[in-house]
Formats: structure tokens, C-alpha cells, sequence
């Protein structure tokens, strides 16, 4: 039950927070370093590579008003991303107008405090009228290559981006981590990069430079190359990584007031299944245990929290206005920033909104000039529900594919292309070039980068860092030039497996660490057969996921035996909760409990006077 009660918060957490699911202030100021670190210079084989990295994968830490880390109970600092949640403020908030409410089932402040308690929590990542953050915050920044990260900050980071897994061909005095604020202002966020590029140059003695965004941080990139266009001749290579190029669909609904939950027909009768966040147990007992307050107070709560994030806290950041999509941003800026309060903010969303209508042609720009440009993207996940058009188009769960793919055309999600189907060659001319996905869900040949873009079908992108296969292309994409395209290397074609390695790895460390010497000699041979079965599996880029579950499955069972693992623990059925959630929306819609016994006497009422009628 506490583990159920838990996922309950958070998913509560999770709902909230979906739609930032895509200035920074600082305690301290740093400084660019431009003394030379790396004595190569341009006769190296090597290229400084900088990891320009996602939503959230920077250390932005809560700090006090001097400036000093705030530290949890284990010493830890405390993150600010996506909030900085405490629970005992949070409760003092809520707890008693929480209680009122309960027991006379009318709103007794409840929904004000459950605002309240939002704005408590990610008010911390709000901004002024000049979409510069005003809270107490800090962002770690690395103004050194990764060979003299510390071990707090190689932990930090390659938790996020686990490159002592995958980069063992990098020379680590050629790799940087460009951290930023999620949340912070867009021009500040290009600009600091730009001057990051001239850093790292005068550092390492190279001229240019190889990029990865990933995600969000593709959006940096790309306001980068509008507003120092300059960069071009800097560049060596880019290798997009699931990027935000066109923003999020996410984020272009919720700023439009396309939001699902807020819908309580849909709240209460299948969002919470569909989140793909929950199994449907936890789910359906959401689903049962939410009436026990009426659907009207539910409502009234879930719509204030929401205008509070989005009116207090997204709206005043760029960084945010960032991942909305061109198509959404003109209606989203006239409800939002239509005023003259929001002036500046409006200026400045204005110019990266035509950024983002010049992103194709500022890539291209970048081929035309020599920089070798790869795209890897995800394909065939719907978007996560929170947005109204989640099931209308491919996606990744966060981003739409025409975003990450610079436009390919795909058929949506457990569909396929019409029979017959010809591709568009959009940006292909050879005619000898198949870009159509095996299972005929995308064509390749209508994204800006036909010959130079990699299709990981079924893979999510929250959990694009464990699929290894990505993360080995891309290493490989900054180790050397090898791979040119799509062609290049029949271990890396075109299109790909979605796979998430994260169980398999963790299993085989355990197996790694078991003393052979103090097994029997069939308990030895069992081991080392699973454990290289699962090997050839992880090193096969053509496996599936059920290749590799099929794996985990067999060096499970021999840890298990050796009692080095546990069993995999078996989800909870949900067929109860499913009959008793599906008979109380049929016969009382999304009232709660204290709703249905007026509701019965009606419905008994209605059906006796239909006897008679």
C-alpha cells in the first residue's frame, strides 16, 4: 500500500509537471577560461566535442540567500529542476484546508492551497518581466574539459549522459559538458554557448569543434546558429540526439489550453492507463480512490495548479517558449504575451520564434559549408496524453517525429504508410536510396537529412540514455570519421531497434562481481554461458528488445539461483480495480462518492416514472 500510495504522489508530481517536460541565475559568477589545457592543437585526430545536453541534465542546485548550497538530510545538494519541493511547507499548506474539504465536501480553501503549494514548489524557477530567473539558484558549470571533472561532477554527469560506459575511445581532455538552466533565458543560454565554443578552442588549440544536443539542447543550437551564424566555420561535425528542433508538441498544446486531464470525462475514464508512467493497477486505484472528494472541487484544483505554473512560472521563460512549435506559437504568444507587461519577454520569444522558421535552412547552411551533420531520432511511441493531439501523429512520448527528423513523413502510431506508397524524395535525388522504415511507418526521404538520419524504432526518449546502441553511434559519430552516412557501416544502418539496456547492465555488473572461485563447476559454466549470451546480445545493434529481455531473463535465472539477484517482481493484478473504476464512471460518471447516493435515488426515480410513462 506505501509503495502504491508513492507512485500515487508521484504521479500527482508527474501530471503537473509533464508540461516541462522540456538568464540563468547565478550565486557565483564564472568565468571562461581561455588558458590552453590540451597541447595537441590542429595536428591532433581528434576534435573537442561538446555535449550540449537536455531537459533537466544539468545541475541546477537551490542555494540560500548568500549564495551557499542548501543540503538535504544525506548532504546532497538539492536540485531546483523541475522544483524544489518541501514537504513539510507543501503539507503545512494544504493539510487543513485538505481536511475541510474532506469532511464537508465543499472547496474550503483547498484549491487556492493546491496552487499555493505549486507555486511553493516551482516558484523557485520563475523569472521577471525580462525572463530573467529570480530565484535562488545556481547552475554548475564545467569551464574545463571532462579529463578534470572531479568525482562529484563525473557522477553528476554521467548520470545523465553515462560516457565512462561508452567513451572509452575519447580522449577526455576533449570532451566538454555545456550545463545550462532549463528554465533560463534563451538568448543569455545561444549566447553563452558561442562564447563556450571560443573557449573550448582557445583551450584545446583546435579550430573547430564537434556539437551534440540532445533534446532541448538542440534548441540552444539552433538559436545559436540564427544569431551567430558566424559558428558555421567553427563546426567540425553536429550529431543531433532526439532533438527539440521543432519544439514539442507538449508544449504548443498546453500553451494553447489543449490540455486532457483538464477534461474530467477523460480524467476519469482512461488518462491515467494511457499516461504510459503507471501500470493500470496504481492507475485504477487512482482512479477509484480520487471520488472520495467531488469531481467539481478535483477540477477546480487541477485547473487553478495548472494556470498557476503556466501563468507564474512558463510563460516567464523563454527557455520554455523555446520548445513550443512554430505552428503554435503565434496563438500562444496572443494569449500570453499580448500585453505590455510582457513586452520584453514577447521581443524576445519573437526572435528565436523565427529561429525556429530558419532552423531548416541554417542546417542546411551548415552541409553547404562542409560540417558533417547527423540527426538521431526515436519513432513509433505516441506523446505522452497530458497534450490533446497526442494520438494524432509519431512521436517519441515527449517530441513529434517531424520535429526530431526535420520533417520526415511518417503514418501515425500503429499504423502504416498507404499501400502502395511511393517516397517523396523531399531531399533525396538517388533514386536507388530506399528511406521507407522496414514496417512502412516512416519515409525517411521527406526529412531535411535523408542520407545522414538514424531511426531507433520504439524507443522512448526519457529513456534514450539506455539505449546503448545511440549512445554508441554517437560515440563513435565524435571519435572519428568513419561514418558518413546511413551507408556507412552495416552494424549502424539506417533504421534500428528501440531498447532500454538499463536491467541487462545492471544484472551484469551484479554477475561480474560474483566470486567464481566459490562456485561449483555447474554453477561456473551457467554463469559465464548466460553472461556471454547476454554479451553477444548487447554487442548485436541489430538485436531487439525482446532479444535482450529474452537474455536478462536467462542471467536473471542464474543470479537468482546463485541469490545475486531477486526475481522480477510481478505486476499487481489489476482486474478488481479495473471492474469497480469501469462500473463507477458507467453508472456515476465522474461523481464522487458523496454525489452517488443522490444520484441513485434520481436514477431509481427516472426509471419508475419510465414504468408509468
Amino acid at each position: 500500500m506505501k509503495k502504491n500510495l508513492r507512485r500515487a504522489l508521484a504521479l500527482a508530481l508527474a501530471v503537473v509537471t509533464a508540461f516541462t517536460l522540456f538568464v540563468p541565475a547565478f550565486a557565483t559568477e564564472y568565468k571562461m577560461t581561455y588558458d590552453k589545457i590540451s597541447p595537441c592543437g590542429e595536428d591532433c585526430e581528434y576534435y573537442p566535442t561538446i555535449i550540449v545536453p537536455g531537459l533537466g541534465q544539468s545541475s541546477v542546485c537551490v542555494t540560500d540567500d548568500n549564495g551557499d548550497f542548501l543540503l538535504d538530510k544525506d548532504g546532497k545538494k538539492i536540485s531546483a529542476f523541475p522544483a524544489y519541493i518541501q514537504l513539510g511547507k507543501i503539507i503545512g499548506k494544504v493539510l487543513f484546508p485538505a481536511l475541510a474539504t474532506l469532511i464537508t465536501q465543499h472547496d474550503i480553501g483547498f484549491s487556492d492551497a493546491f496552487a499555493d503549494a505549486i507555486y511553493s514548489a516551482f516558484g523557485i524557477n520563475t523569472s521577471d518581466l525580462k525572463a530573467q530567473n529570480t530565484g535562488n539558484v545556481v547552475t554548475e558549470k564545467y569551464m574545463y574539459p571532462y579529463s578534470q571533472f572531479s568525482d562529484y561532477e563525473v557522477e553528476t554527469v554521467n548520470h545523465h549522459v553515462p560516457f565512462e560506459r561508452y567513451s572509452t575511445e575519447l580522449p577526455k581532455d576533449h570532451l566538454y559538458y555545456f550545463a545550462y538552466n532549463s528554465f533560463g533565458n534563451h538568448i543569455d543560454l545561444a549566447t553563452e554557448l558561442y562564447d563556450f565554443i571560443q573557449m573550448v578552442k582557445a583551450q584545446t588549440g583546435h579550430s573547430k569543434v564537434n556539437l551534440v544536443p540532445l533534446s532541448q539542447g538542440a534548441s540552444v543550437v539552433s538559436a545559436m546558429l540564427e544569431y551567430f551564424p558566424q559558428v558555421g566555420d567553427e563546426l567540425h561535425k553536429v550529431i543531433f540526439v532526439v532533438p527539440a528542433i521543432g519544439g514539442s508538441m507538449i508544449i504548443g498544446d498546453v500553451f494553447n489550453g489543449r490540455i486532457n486531464f483538464l477534461k474530467k470525462d477523460y480524467l476519469y475514464n482512461g488518462f491515467l492507463e494511457e499516461l504510459g508512467l503507471l501500470d493500470e493497477y496504481t492507475a485504477r486505484l487512482i482512479e477509484v480512490a480520487v471520488r472520495i472528494l467531488p469531481d467539481e472541487i478535483i477540477m477546480e484544483a487541477l485547473n487553478k495548479g495548472v494556470k498557476t505554473l503556466i501563468e507564474d512560472i512558463m510563460i516567464r521563460s523563454t527557455g520554455m517558449w523555446a520548445l513550443c512549435p512554430p505552428e503554435d506559437y503565434p496563438t500562444a504568444a496572443e494569449k500570453y504575451l499580448s500585453s505590455p507587461e510582457m513586452a520584453d519577454i514577447k521581443a524576445q520569444t519573437d526572435r528565436y520564434y523565427q529561429a525556429q522558421l530558419h532552423a531548416h535552412a541554417n542546417i542546411q547552411a551548415l552541409v553547404d559549408r562542409g560540417v558533417m551533420v547527423f540527426d538521431l531520432v526515436e519513432y513509433n511511441v505516441p506523446v505522452i496524453n497530458v497534450a490533446e493531439r497526442w494520438n494524432t501523429m509519431n512521436g517519441d512520448f515527449i517530441i513529434h517525429l517531424s520535429s526530431t527528423s526535420l520533417g520526415a513523413y511518417s503514418a501515425n502510431v500503429g499504423e502504416t504508410l498507404p499501400e502502395g506508397y511511393t517516397q517523396k524524395n523531399t531531399h533525396c535525388s538517388d533514386p536507388s536510396h530506399n528511406h521507407i522504415s522496414p514496417e512502412r511507418v516512416v519515409d525517411a526521404s521527406a526529412g531535411l537529412l535523408p542520407d545522414t538520419t538514424f531511426y531507433f524504432n520504439g524507443n522512448r526518449h526519457d529513456l534514450t540514455q539506455y539505449n546503448d546502441v545511440i549512445l554508441k553511434i554517437a560515440m563513435k559519430m565524435i571519435a572519428d570519421d568513419e561514418i558518413t552516412d546511413v551507408y556507412s557501416s552495416p552494424d549502424f544502418p539506417q533504421f534500428l531497434w528501440g531498447r532500454n539496456v538499463s536491467g541487462i547492465i545492471e544484472l551484469t555488473d551484479a554477475a561480474k562481481g560474483i566470486d567464481k572461485s566459490k562456485l561449483s563447476d555447474s554453477d561456473r559454466q551457467a554463469l559465464e554461458n548466460a553472461l556471454a549470451n547476454t554479451q553477444r546480445t548487447l554487442d548485436n545493434n541489430l538485436a531487439s528488445n525482446d532479444d535482450l529481455q529474452k537474455s536478462e531473463e536467462e542471467l536473471r535465472a542464474v543470479l537468482v539461483k546463485l541469490g545475486a539477484a531477486q526475481e522480477k517482481e510481478k505486476e499487481k493484478d489489476p482486474s478488481f480495480l479495473r471492474r469497480i473504476s469501469l462500473y463507477l464512471y458507467e453508472n456515476y460518471g465522474t461523481n464522487g462518492y458523496s454525489e452517488m447516493p443522490l444520484l441513485a435515488i434520481k436514477n431509481l426515480f427516472g426509471k419508475i416514472k419510465s414504468l408509468f410513462a
